[in-house]
């Protein structure tokens, strides 16, 4: 999966300073939130992506915590970031299992 992500791929809330990256390294792609890494090659994590016509809506949890709950307008870098996130996500679906 690493080197579906090539770059980093940044997204900045317009609600509150929070700032969202996916970010490529050996171990797999991490989500990064603030100064904050989350490996998503762990079982720790849950998402809910909501996208409508006017926002859309992302919420991250890690080990049952919220760690950012953002909304936000429909803007392509926004689409192309909730997008990547969700193509990363579910290949971990198909390939970690619980422990």
């Amino acid at each position: 999966m690493q080197s579906d992500l090539h770059e980093e791929q940044k997204v900045t809330s317009l609600c509150g300073n929070h700032v969202a990256r996916l970010v490529p390294s050996s171990d797999g792609p991490k989500l990064m939130i603030n100064l904050e890494e989350y490996a998503l090659n762990e079982t720790c994590w849950d998402v809910e992506m909501f996208q409508g016509r006017s926002n859309s809506i992302l919420i991250f949890y890690w080990k049952g915590e919220v760690k950012l709950s953002v909304k936000m307008p429909p803007m392509p870098q926004i689409e192309a970031f909730m997008t990547r996130l969700y193509q990363i996500l579910t290949s971990k679906l198909r390939t970690v299992q619980p422990i």
